[in-house]
């Protein structure tokens, strides 16, 4: 298989595999590479498997990592890289090695190279109305840095969550919104709506469509096939955080959906967390959905890229963040430049974060996207 790959492939010139790393995870190997230069459409071939890629293609788009959990190979076995060019029809160019005897990384010190050691040193906390309360947390890391929080607690006994899009209405692409603008389209539908986060990852250079489940006031609107974690509210107003993987027969019983990407926390332990992704140890600003056991729904925006003002979060980070207010189970939402969090107060909206772009963090710039959390009465 691999002379006729070769016989079809360009040798490969547009940089090189600059580092490989192995975790084992179970009975599986993780095996991550980082190139020199941005690759796309990239298969690990062992044999006649071929396996698909797991890159982040979301913000902070990290396009040199790419990761494939395997079986583990043989000592002597041959491993073969094939890359494409953005259209599939293009030259393929490869890399070929052998396995080897690999140095596999701890998980346990990785997951502690994560922590960021955030502690609290203030506080602020109110009622945005009865069942919502509004919380602005300011942790320091373990040098000093600042890192400011903004958290809605929501008893879903006195309050409620919906899925605000553009135009409140149920077009799955080609139309994207700001967060302001799902509120008021929301509220102009009679929906009273509280509070607001962003949610789910979108085609943010298509045609905007959601990455995961999204389904809008009983409709499934988006990806129904979707096995991404998601934050949702039941028919009978019970909020769920879950996968369909776990629970397929609950698509039927959504009113409301919105996916994210790693389901952090799971039944009060870490369950995905990346070890040696890029996307998951990097500081970003951040959003998550987390559910604690008494049905309590907690959203968090954690700001960042400003380092006079705040730093962001690892996904340890956030998981540790929610594990100390008390979520059970945690989903990471976008983040990046579309972190926002908002609360009525005195009839108006008001935004508590601070939106940071990767590429004009400093200009407080409010994005459209595809869906949003709204916390309603």
């Amino acid at each position: 298989m691999f002379d006729e790959l070769k016989k079809n492939a360009t040798a490969y010139d547009a940089g090189e595999i600059v580092d490989i790393r192995y975790l084992r995870c179970g009975d599986k190997i993780k095996i991550v590479f980082r190139f020199e230069y941005p690759c796309f459409n990239v298969k690990l071939h062992i044999g006649d498997a071929v396996y698909e890629d797991g890159f982040n293609d979301k913000e902070p788009y990290d396009v040199l990592t790419h990761f494939f959990f395997i079986p583990e190979p043989k000592a002597d076995e041959t491993l073969c890289l094939t890359l494409w060019d953005d259209t599939m029809d293009g030259d393929c160019y490869y890399h070929e090695f052998r396995f080897g005897t690999p140095d596999y990384m701890d998980e346990k010190a990785l997951f502690n190279e994560y922590d960021n050691g955030l502690t609290q040193a203030e506080r602020e906390e109110k009622e945005v109305c009865d069942g919502v309360l509004y919380r602005h947390i300011l942790y320091h890391d373990k040098n000093g840095a600042p890192v400011h929080t903004f958290w809605l607690a929501v008893d879903t006994k006195k309050a409620s969550l919906a899925i605000g899009t553009p135009n409140d209405g149920l077009q799955a692409k080609d139309i994207r919104a700001t967060v302001p603008a799902m509120i008021d389209a929301a509220v102009a539908n009679g929906k009273n709506v509280v509070a607001a986060v962003n949610a789910d990852f979108f085609d943010m250079f298509g045609d905007g469509s959601p990455s995961g489940l999204c389904v809008k006031d009983g409709n499934c609107i988006a990806n129904a096939d979707s096995k991404r974690a998601f934050i949702g509210i039941k028919k009978d107003g019970t909020p769920v955080l879950t996968t369909l993987a776990d629970e397929p027969a609950l698509l039927d019983d959504l009113q409301q959906a919105a996916a994210g990407l790693q389901m952090i926390l799971k039944d009060g332990k870490f369950f995905e967390w990346g070890p040696l992704e890029p996307f998951a140890f990097t500081r970003h600003p951040r959003t998550a959905a987390g559910l604690c056991e008494d049905g309590t729904v907690l959203l968090l925006v954690v700001d960042g890229r400003i380092p006079d003002y705040s730093n962001g979060a690892s996904l340890v980070d956030l998981g540790l963040l929610m594990q100390k207010q008390g979520a059970k189970r945690a989903v990471n939402l976008d983040g990046g430049g579309s972190s926002v969090c908002y609360t009525k107060e005195n009839g108006e909206f008001v935004l508590h974060s601070n939106p940071a772009d990767l590429v004009r963090p400093n200009d407080k710039i409010i994005r459209e996207e595809f869906n949003c959390i709204l916390v309603t009465k």
